[in-house]
């Protein structure tokens, strides 16, 4: 399976007569792109603002941030399965990205009725939270969007995610019949046999337990957020978006699923001093211990039968799902398989561990820092000039409170750098 991937750099993003990319410039009208939002009649309003990187600007509420890709050749849809998309198996072929933009996706919608997954995350152009985040590097071309109020929350859901894909969609294709002035080859078709086998293991949370449902919008594979048994992915599908949707954290977005620095990584060094074997992606958010042990052996069996000697781990989220990740890392060094754990921390009190349960087989694990913003010791974050979004900041997860947004806020209550995009990291004293 052979995947080329045309980057197109954007270095500036304006409003003009024509949606299309010249030179590093890309130009968009907005109602040629909104045109295919606003005639689906779940959506009420849309409109496009950009921030640019080192603008007094913030955005929220941020659902998710979006990569514009677009499959050039080989079967498939980036971003498969995702509200109704074709589920074609993506990996192959040629693909072509925007580099240096995004696709944000604004509006206040829960991920589901049942409570406790409200969207929490704002994005910063400057200043402390945004010298952390990815996202404050590149152009944001922000989609504001509002969806009728009387829709079940999955119908808005999917409509203001279909409408974000419409869009990235229509910028992607803006360089599709073009040549790329780079161009890179993601093919694994050889191995060096004195080289060691390594899996890339990422464990992404699944809705289904806390939403009571089967199809709560949420990080999708293929579409599907529920729970299931691990599926092994070849890495090509990784990149073309088999994994996409958001979670409620900043690094659990679509654009940090394609720009993955750790299965970046991997690729690059395959065959010169690793062999990259495969993916395995592991829902978590079991409800049984039972269950929890069955999928840290199973994936673990599974990454032996694929010829791992080492495998990387990360996870996307937090609190009982630790307790199935932590298997995984356990059981693969039971069957020989050298363990890396990448994680985010929790705060320790009382003299108990920052792990929720630490395990003698976790002896390789890199911290990318507190799981509570708090702990950064962030402080309050500076007012800006302008706001992309609502005007009204809702604070905490139980929504007690509502602030400015412009104002100065509190930082935001997670941060889970699950991949490695920050220099963010604790030391052992």
């Amino acid at each position: 399976m052979r995947l080329d991937i045309g980057t197109f750099p954007v270095t500036e993003v304006v409003f003009g007569p024509k949606t299309k990319w010249n030179n590093g410039i890309l130009e968009i009208n907005e109602d040629e792109l909104l045109a295919p939002v606003l005639s689906d009649p779940r959506i009420t309003k849309a409109k496009i603002e950009i921030a640019r990187p080192g603008e007094s600007v913030r955005i929220w509420p941020v659902r998710d941030v979006i990569e514009p890709r677009i499959k050039v050749e080989g079967p498939g849809t980036v971003y498969p399965g995702t509200c109704d998309r074709p589920v074609t198996t993506v990996g192959e072929g040629v693909t072509h990205r925007l580099s240096g933009v995004c696709v944000v996706e604004v509006a206040d919608i829960p991920q589901h009725e049942k409570g406790g997954d409200f969207i929490e995350l704002y994005l910063d152009m400057v200043g402390p939270w945004a010298d952390i985040t990815p996202y404050s590097s590149l152009i944001n071309i922000c989609v504001v969007l509002e969806a009728d109020p009387d829709l079940h929350i999955d119908s808005k859901n999917r409509a203001v995610h279909q409408a974000c894909l419409n869009v990235s969609d229509s910028l992607a294709a803006t360089v599709k019949e073009q040549t790329p002035p780079k161009t890179e080859t993601f093919d694994l078709s050889t191995d060096d046999d004195s080289l060691p086998g390594v899996v890339f293991i990422p464990c992404i949370h699944s809705p289904e337990h806390m939403s009571g449902s089967l199809n709560t919008f949420c990080i999708s594979i293929y579409g599907i957020s529920r729970l299931m048994s691990p599926w092994i992915l070849h890495p090509n599908e990784i990149l073309d978006g088999a994994i996409s949707c958001p979670y409620r954290t900043a690094f659990a977005t679509s654009w940090a699923m394609v720009n993955n620095p750790i299965l970046l990584e991997l690729y690059r060094r395959h065959g010169t001093d690793l062999n990259l074997k495969t993916c395995i992606a592991l829902k978590t958010e079991w409800t049984t211990q039972q269950e929890k042990d069955l999928m840290g052996q199973q994936t673990a069996k599974m990454a032996k039968m694929c010829g791992a000697d080492g495998v990387i781990v990360t996870w996307d989220a937090g609190g009982n799902e630790f307790m199935e990740v932590v298997r995984v890392v356990q059981h693969c060094e039971k069957n020989n398989i050298k363990t890396v754990f990448l994680t985010s921390e929790d705060l320790s009190s009382e003299g108990v561990s920052t792990m929720l349960e630490p395990v003698e087989e976790a002896d390789a694990m890199i911290s990318t820092g507190f799981f509570l913003g708090d702990a950064l010791g962030l402080g309050k974050i500076p007012a800006v000039d302008r706001v992309i979004g609502s005007p009204e900041f809702i604070v905490g997860a139980l929504r007690e409170g509502v602030i400015p947004t412009q104002g100065e806020l509190p930082p935001p209550r997670r941060h889970d750098d699950h991949y490695g995009f920050t220099n963010l990291t604790c030391e052992e004293s």
